[in-house]
């Protein structure tokens, strides 16, 4: 078995002086960058930028490969069809994968080596040692759990064999193979990874105002852009979610709610809030960025490869008083442009190339968001609804309805409590587009309508598995 990222031994760290004016032209090796504080914001600036890469969550892991498995998104690109098509085997998929298991360990392996050179220093060495320390376990947990949730089954699995060899979770810089996990071993190192930066990144609840206004400079400024604390927290409530343990992942989700930090935009700003930037009211955390996926834009929008999938409208018609007529977030978010003599229809939010920019000038960052506020209300919603509190599930539930501007749940004429369905259907409809909707099917392990194939495929971990790399599996 041979470990992918260790094809690349040598570290290389991107330099930079300021977060948001990152243009590197080159990659360097600095054996005393740790030394220094500046050195090790330059180290852990260079992971960010590596991770919008477009191998990783700049493409692949955000809005192209996830939102094609989960039908968001219909292509028919010669190797990109398969993964369409839900056909998880094919050699071209294999290679469409690999990109991002590899890119993924060389990323964890550039934070090991920061965890490790920051081992045996502290805030007397640098001031802000808390911050980089949790920054780097956040980021390292953050990445493990996409490709848990990616390349392993679901912790429910009934395949035991397949349970017990889930992916290495990798916490040394060295050229040792790491061993793989189980799918429960994995789920603990990163719960305790992501325990241990929140209590790292405490110095965030000053550090992250209530009324975020853009421009910040250095370090401590900007923290939506940095793994945060409360980013680890989200964090949190998300992988217990994902995991199936309901009353833990209330809990972190209550803590970022609570924390008042993280507002929903006003009505009149849902059209323009998410065009590639991150919202400084909605994001807990996001990666800053000019460029969101130029393959999905250049190769695919532009030479009419990929699509909205046929009926995907019928997701925001609404019900109830407005019986009929569509959710606002449809009319914000999707828009008809015209492509060699085609009229199309777009995901706004990440596919219009107008929201592209070479340089910040105040206001919205950049970017996009990794995890965003309403996200936190659907856990709270479905955790209340598992004890059986229904009437609270629905009222936050309804707390993200309204502020879409749509009427609320207890307000609709149906004389019905609110039901996984619904809160399923909501998550949909917010989501779309940023890379979430695949695996919440997969934790349900619900059957997928195929559009590539006009058929619908049982629920099962062949659909919800990515093959991993051969070559983890050669025992030479």
């Amino acid at each position: 078995m041979k470990r992918i990222l260790l094809a690349c031994i040598s570290l290389f760290f991107l330099g930079c002086g300021n977060f948001l004016d990152i243009n590197p032209e080159s990659e360097v090796v600095n054996d005393d960058m740790f030394s220094t504080a500046e050195g090790v914001e330059d180290a852990l600036y260079g992971v960010y930028m590596s991770m919008v890469k477009e191998d990783m969550y700049g493409g692949d892991m955000s809005v192209l490969i996830p939102e094609l498995l989960g039908q968001n998104f219909v292509t028919d690109d010669g190797y990109l069809i398969f993964v369409s098509r839900l056909d998880l085997e094919n050699a071209d998929t294999r290679k469409t994968v690999r990109t991002m298991w590899s890119a993924s360990y060389l990323v964890i392996s550039y934070l090991n080596n920061i965890i490790e050179n920051l081992d045996g220093k502290n805030v007397k060495d640098f001031k802000y040692y808390n911050l980089y320390r949790g920054e780097a376990l956040g980021l390292r947990a953050a990445i493990h759990f996409d490709l848990l949730r990616l390349f392993a089954v679901h912790v429910n699995s009934t395949d035991e064999n397949a349970k017990a060899k889930a992916i290495p979770y990798v916490t040394k810089y060295t050229f040792k193979v790491t061993p793989f996990s189980s799918v429960e071993e994995v789920y603990e190192k990163i719960i305790a990874d992501l325990k241990e930066a929140e209590t790292c990144l405490a110095e965030d609840e000053t550090l992250m105002p209530k009324i975020r206004k853009g421009g910040e400079k250095g370090f401590t400024g900007a923290r939506e852009l940095h793994f945060n604390l409360y980013a680890a927290q989200a964090m949190l409530a998300r992988v217990y979610w994902m995991k199936g343990d309901l009353e833990n992942a209330k809990k972190y989700a209550n803590k970022v709610i609570q924390s008042e930090k993280f507002q929903f935009v006003n009505q009149e700003d849902l059209s323009t809030f998410m065009k590639r930037r991150i919202s400084l009211s909605e994001t807990i955390w996001g990666l800053y960025t000019t460029n969101i996926s130029s393959y999905l834009y250049d190769r695919q929008l532009l030479l009419n490869k990929m699509s909205l999938p046929t009926g995907w409208k019928d997701i925001y018609k609404t019900v109830g008083e407005n019986e009929g007529s569509y959710d606002k977030r449809y009319n914000a978010w999707f828009i008809t442009k015209e492509y060699s003599g085609k009229s199309k229809d777009i995901l706004s939010k990440i596919m219009d190339e107008s929201n592209d920019a070479s340089e910040y000038s105040g206001g919205a960052y950049f970017g996009f968001s990794m995890i965003r506020i309403p996200e936190m209300y659907y856990i709270m919603a479905e955790a209340l609804l598992e004890e059986g509190d229904k009437e609270h599930a629905r009222d936050y539930l309804d707390a993200v309805v309204s502020a879409r501007g749509m009427v609320k749940f207890a307000d609709r004429d149906t004389g019905k409590d609110i039901t996984l369905d619904d809160i399923m259907n909501e998550r949909r409809k917010e989501l779309f587009g940023e890379g979430q909707w695949w695996f919440c099917l997969k934790r349900l392990n619900r059957d997928v309508y195929v559009h590539a194939l006009d058929a619908t495929l049982k629920g099962s971990d062949r659909i919800y598995t990515l093959p991993l790399p051969t070559e983890e599996l050669d025992p030479r």
